[in-house]
């Protein structure tokens, strides 16, 4: 299974992120056309065309190196996945590079972020914090995750994780954290149309790019 690249993008509000969300999934339709159209979508002396129009619409210029590229394992109509949870917006393939810093500065200054990232640390306020990752947990399981996550209360796992969700409340917490494994973060994937209504937020990792 392929390796999950995904972009995370906190708004101050759901409008906003409903807002950024649908001009994500404008991107994905118009990169759909342009592999079906262009000569050679994947040449490494091209700049795609819906990086450009993204870029001007945002006013960022789009560079033409390997720093800002989109590289999924297939096609973006088969790979390209954008989910609104509350005031966070995600944007995930199986593949190798999706936009790097440059998609986060259109995010930023285009579409009005307070926070981004590429390895999303969620935390999610609810009354019990225990109660919840059970729960979770056993939506995991259910869903053929088993093994594919970790239940913990120590904090110092949180920076060898790739992705992790924390439910908290007045200082107790407990996180769930997903490895680098093919499997972990689809695991992690799955999780987070379960947060909707929950109000989740992005935490700044320690480590990896994390852009305010």
């Amino acid at each position: 299974m392929s390796h999950v690249v995904m972009q995370a993008a906190e708004f101050s509000t759901v409008a906003a992120a409903e807002q950024a969300a649908a001009e994500l999934r404008r991107l994905v339709a118009d990169y759909v056309t342009y592999e079906e159209t262009a000569d050679a979508p994947w040449s490494e002396g091209a700049v795609p065309a819906p990086l450009v129009e993204l870029g001007r619409r945002h006013g960022v210029p789009w560079p033409g190196d390997a720093t800002s590229r989109f590289l999924l394992k297939g096609l973006f109509n088969d790979e390209a996945n954008v989910l609104s949870v509350d005031r966070l917006v995600f944007f995930w393939g199986g593949g190798f590079d999706l936009g790097g810093a440059w998609l986060r500065e259109v995010l930023l200054r285009g579409l009005g972020a307070v926070h981004c990232t590429d390895l999303p640390r969620l935390v999610v306020r609810v009354d019990d914090p225990q109660a919840r990752a059970a729960a979770s947990g056993e939506f995991l399981v259910e869903e053929d995750f088993e093994e594919q996550f970790t239940t913990t209360s120590d904090d110092a796992v949180l920076d060898r994780a790739l992705f992790t969700i924390t439910f908290e409340r007045d200082g107790d917490r407990v996180h769930l954290t997903f490895d680098d494994s093919g499997v972990q973060e689809w695991a992690f994937v799955a999780m987070l149309p379960q947060l909707s209504g929950d109000d989740p937020a992005l935490r700044a990792p320690a480590r990896g790019p994390w852009v305010k």
